[in-house]
């Protein structure tokens, strides 16, 4: 028995810890992910300030922030980038080309390599070179082609292009022509004389001045073709390095930040709104905020301490003898792992509405009523809906009073529960629960100070959310309770006065067990409600417990007429077996009929391990007649139930109930009499141990008996004898 209640410790604990952990992870990792989407921590609340507008009200900074200026980071960059002056590279291979080209034409000139030479400039240009009779032209334009190539020589659209985007200076990257390495030239493109297509004839005219004297006219002119014919641009715009630099200098520029400490009035009350506090209200609408370790650190350790305490509560209030504590853990943790996720895409939903107010569209309703109706006890609704408030406390966008809106709502609508038999009943549930949870929003709207004309989107959110919450409600409920086999109110209330195969068959095959069976159910419905114990559950324990009885209905007194007695023709103990079988009979019966585990609990413990009293004295009473004292002696434990005592209140009642009825047929009725006999029955329950689990006090069973004695005295009541016709 202790290792049993060890492991039973051990299973609890660790079913504690994995709940904790589980639920750490959406309460933890949903206000990360809120607080560090745009739009969702500011927007609901520093929404619709225009400029030229009277603030109503002082607007405040609600937490510390270093915000990004985008627009005058971006203005910086672009500044950045305009600061650095388009990059034209000196090209050593088109240089080395281009003088290559000069040094063939004059090597073909000089060898007389005709074919060569109409390769390199044209047909008509070399038949005119090879007729020329000196060569110092080629020599000439060799020089003239070597002094324009290190000077540079440009193309036209490059430095126009360069112009049009707003740039009178340029950079010459030089890597090559300087012995220390590469170096850049800022070139001015209005002073700088540069050679180019456009000038590149003045060049030559200045350049060939002292040249052309010496020449013939003919000679001249060839000179120029020449040089034009080898001649191409040497220094071209080097697009890429020219993004490289600006790249890197857009890099290099630091963002520019506006630190806001918390509390710090962002719009001063009865004062015009300007431009730059609507716009710092715009950057902190879509400015996304990273966590810090150490506020992840303090928000976790949060967390863990109020699900820990709240789960630990919880499990307290289900009490050690939950049939369901697993099951009703898993629920618990699966109900706030939807309300969490809800939260987060209702968050975004309401930011993207511009709502001073918000938080009545967080999802505070489900869990609560979910983990109420599952378990019977609105105690844990509340232990429910204080966790999930608590979390709810550290999204972004709460508020102070974000955590008394969602308890109070939470507790609300737990506290409104009746505890309905019919699942149409929620529709009068869910509308209480909408009236009571409006006024509660446009309470909070208030002391929030939003805005009146918000009035009609907060009651219409309020609304929604209450309504969405009962209609997952009532989904969820039959799903967990076909999942987990819950005896939930609705679950019990079919099986009290739905139809019933079993019982139906139960009433043709064992009629007066059938109607034993509904009177216990009435009377064990009468004492629970006597004593505060769950009523409907007694009763179903009631109408079920004799199922057993199916089987040889013809061995139990109640279905036996015309004064046959099938126990007259067999021994006691033979007796006792058949009547013990019931119990077990009726314990499988109910698992294959797929009853709630209380109930099977009922039907294969109502009579506990007391002894059969009548067949063990019939027993006692042939060991005394006989004369061979070879026989066996009788033993109490032969002629006893093989099962346990009742272990909770429900399962007692039912026990004594199922004693007190039987009894009761055999005495006059009379409430003296009745009394009497419930109370011998009940010492005599108690006396053998039969009521030590079943959590049932004194003062109960005194209330019990009380509840049995006025039920029994108004069933069999005695009425007035009317006379016969003969007799007027």
């Amino acid at each position: 028995m202790r290792k049993t209640k060890a492991v039973q410790r051990s299973n609890r604990r660790l079913t504690f810890i994995i709940c904790v952990l589980v639920m750490l992870v959406p309460a933890v990792l949903v206000p990360i992910l809120l607080k560090t989407h745009t739009q969702v921590q500011y927007k609901s609340i520093y929404a619709d300030y225009v400029v030229g507008e009277i603030a109503e009200k002082n607007v405040y900074a609600k937490s510390s922030i270093d915000l990004i200026d985008n627009d005058a980071t971006e203005k910086l960059v672009e500044e950045a980038r305009k600061s650095v002056y388009p990059v034209f590279s000196y090209s050593l291979t088109q240089s080395m080309n281009i003088l290559g080209k000069a040094d063939k034409v004059r090597d073909a000139v000089a060898s007389f390599d005709y074919e060569t030479l109409v390769d390199l400039i044209g047909e008509t240009l070399a038949s005119q070179m090879m007729g020329l009779e000196r060569i110092n032209v080629f020599s000439a334009a060799y020089d003239v082609v070597s002094d324009i190539l290190r000077i540079g020589y440009y193309r036209d659209y490059e430095l126009e292009n360069a112009r049009a985007d707003g740039y009178t200076n340029i950079t010459v990257s030089n890597r090559y022509m300087d012995e220390s390495g590469s170096f850049d030239t800022v070139i001015d493109l209005d002073h700088d004389f540069l050679i180019s297509d456009s000038n590149i004839r003045e060049y030559l005219v200045e350049r060939l001045g002292n040249i052309l004297d010496d020449l013939t006219s003919k000679e001249a002119i060839l000179l120029e073709d020449l040089i034009f014919a080898v001649i191409e641009p040497n220094i071209l715009f080097d697009n890429a390095m020219t993004r490289q630099r600006r790249d890197a200098a857009a890099a290099s520029v630091d963002s520019v930040v506006i630190s806001i400490s918390k509390g710090q009035i962002l719009i001063e009350a009865d004062h015009v709104v300007n431009h730059e506090q609507v716009e710092l209200l715009r950057m902190l609408s879509t400015q996304s905020n990273n966590f810090s370790l150490v506020e992840t650190l303090g928000h976790t350790i949060f967390d863990i301490a109020v699900i820990a305490i709240g789960l630990y509560v919880y499990q307290m209030f289900l009490g050690r003898k939950d049939l369901h504590f697993v099951a009703h853990n898993i629920l618990l943790v699966a109900a706030f792992f939807l309300s969490m996720i809800a939260t987060y895409f209702l968050s975004l939903l309401a930011s993207t509405l511009n709502l001073e107010f918000s938080d009545s569209f967080l999802p505070v309703f489900f869990l609560p009523l979910f983990v109420t109706e599952v378990t019977g006890y609105k105690r844990v609704g509340f232990v429910a809906s204080f966790m999930l408030a608590a979390v709810m406390a550290t999204l972004p966008t709460a508020s102070l009073m974000t955590f008394f809106y969602c308890i109070i709502c939470g507790s609300s609508c737990v506290f409104l529960i009746r505890f309905f038999n019919k699942r149409l009943d929620m529709v009068y549930q869910w509308f209480f629960s909408s009236i009571t949870c409006a006024g509660i929003s446009i309470l909070f709207m208030f002391i929030n100070q939003a805005s009146f004309s918000m009035i009609f989107t907060v009651l219409l959110g309020t609304l929604i959310n209450v309504a969405i919450a009962y209609i997952v409600l009532s989904a969820a409920l039959p799903i967990a309770e076909k999942v987990f086999n819950l005896p939930t109110i609705f679950r019990l209330y079919e099986l009290a006065y739905g139809e019933s195969p079993i019982l139906t068959r139960l009433s043709q095959s064992a009629p007066g067990t059938y109607s034993h069976s509904v009177a216990v159910a009435d009377l064990s419905e009468v004492g629970a409600k006597a004593i505060g114990a769950n009523a409907l559950l007694a009763r179903v324990g009631g109408l079920y417990h004799d199922i057993g009885k199916i089987e040889h209905p013809e061995y139990f007194v109640e279905n036996q007429s015309g004064g046959i007695n099938k126990h007259d023709d067999i021994s006691p103990s033979l007796s006792v077996a058949v009547i013990k079988s019931h119990v077990k009979v009726g314990a499988d019966k109910g698992r294959e009929t797929g009853l709630p585990t209380e109930i099977i609990k009922i039907i294969a413990n109502h009579h506990g391990n007391d002894v059969i009293q009548y067949f063990y004295h019939e027993a006692m009473k042939l060991q005394a007649a006989s004369t061979d004292d070879r026989g066996e002696t009788v033993k109490a434990s032969d002629f006893s139930y093989n099962a346990e005592i009742p272990d909770f209140r429900e399962c007692g009642i039912v026990m004594l109930a199922d004693s007190i009825e039987a009894a009761s047929r055999t005495v006059t009725p009379n409430a003296s009499k009745y009394a009497k006999l419930i109370d011998s029955i009940f010492i005599g329950k108690i006396e053998r141990g039969q009521l030590d689990n079943s959590g049932l006090t004194m003062n109960d069973i005194k209330t019990l008996a009380d509840a049995f004695v006025k039920t029994l005295v108004a069933r069999n009541h005695s009425r007035i004898e009317y006379p016969d016709d003969d007799d007027k």
